[in-house]
């Protein structure tokens, strides 16, 4: 009876202890369970190829907390990822778009160079000579074949188109330049500026701009007495980049300017009636060396001066507005936030003590008193 007793509570033991035991397996791997996923999506994150990776969240308890801390770092790494890998496609295709609208300039002045010592290389014949050994010479060089006078034609039209790439190479660095300046955070100084008179400047410097469109001006009464907080230069830079603009893309019709006043905002607004913008491009017009597929090859441009200005509008905190319609026009609106801050018209003057001066009867008596010694 008793070794039945001692083999029964034998069996029992051993049979709760491998109960006990599968059941701590159990338990242990379900609380460690977690904890290896945090393991596995740390890995994928550690060999890059997977950024999107979520912790599920099955509690609430230490572990769980966790989980969602390292979900919300996971979300921020992604966010900063993506911004890096943006960040440096845009920095890529600047490059390359500013290597490519440098190569042509320099291009055009290189093979005018090479014309003008091709020319200038050999003493010119006479022109006497070049009549009579007309149909003789045609295996000289080009230079014994030119008079004096022809050279100095195609030596003026050569240097002339020099010059063309030469400004067009100084506006693009210009222009970088300025880009340059907004991507490392450079901040304007900024005064209040009285809107009117800049825009009547930038409307009478306008009239001497190379144009084929008329120049008009419109009703500027809404910028009576209104003055904003920006900078005067840059101000002027914006206008003239819409202003530009609708010269260049107005091969016949006006290029007009006008201002508008709405609730605490004043609007200075540059319309053409030329090529204007398609819908799909509209998007895009902002941004960096875009030239919208009708105009490239056909206008000159580097495709920078829009993407200035909005730096230029983010920076005065104004907003752009763009009506266009293809082969209508196109408006461009900068609606200026209008500053009611009224500066001090007068200094104040402290007051002064005034000297005493002596009285007249006393001065009188006093010079009677030096006669009578």
């Amino acid at each position: 009876m008793l070794s039945q007793l001692r083999t029964i509570l034998l069996l029992t033991g051993l049979a709760g202890l491998l109960v006990a035991f599968l059941l701590g397996m159990f338990l242990s791997r379900k609380a460690l369970r977690p904890i290896g996923q945090v393991a596995e999506a740390v890995e994928q994150i550690q060999s890059g190829s997977d950024l999107s990776v979520r912790l599920p969240v099955e509690s609430r308890d230490e572990i769980g907390r966790l989980t969602h801390t390292l979900n919300h770092m996971l979300e921020r790494i992604e966010a900063a990822y993506k911004g890096l890998e943006e960040t440096y496609a845009a920095q890529r295709r600047f490059v390359s778009d500013a290597s490519h609208e440098l190569r042509t300039p320099l291009t055009t002045i290189r093979g005018n160079v090479d014309f003008l010592e091709k020319i200038w290389s050999d003493p010119p014949r006479a022109l006497s000579a070049d009549r009579e050994s007309a149909e003789t010479s045609t295996a000289e060089p080009v230079g014994q074949r030119l008079t004096v006078q022809e050279r100095e034609m195609m030596s003026k039209e050569a240097i002339h188109d020099i010059a063309d790439e030469a400004r067009r190479m100084s506006r693009l660095v210009n222009d970088m330049l300025s880009l340059a300046r907004a991507d490392a955070g450079y901040v304007m100084e900024k005064e209040r500026v009285a809107l009117k008179p800049l825009a009547e400047e930038a409307a009478r410097r306008a009239a001497f701009l190379p144009r084929k469109a008329q120049w008009k001006i419109g009703s500027l009464d809404a910028l009576d007495g209104v003055w904003v907080m920006g900078n005067r230069d840059y101000l002027l830079q914006l206008l003239f980049i819409f202003i530009e603009n609708g010269f260049k893309y107005t091969p016949a019709g006006e290029v007009r300017l006008e201002a508008f006043r709405k609730d605490d905002k004043v609007g200075l607004a540059v319309s053409d009636t030329g090529i204007g913008i398609s819908k799909e491009d509209v998007p895009h017009i902002f941004d960096r060396f875009y030239r919208v597929d009708v105009s490239r090859g056909q206008t000159p441009g580097t495709g920078l001066g829009l993407s200035i200005a909005k730096w230029i509008a983010d920076m005065h905190n104004a907003t752009l507005e763009v009506r266009t319609k293809l082969g209508e026009g196109t408006m461009f609106i900068v609606w200026l936030p209008i500053d009611f801050s009224q500066p001090p018209e007068y200094d104040i003057i402290e007051a002064t003590v005034r000297p005493e001066l002596p009285n007249r009867e006393t001065q009188l008596n006093q010079q009677g008193r030096e006669s009578r010694r």
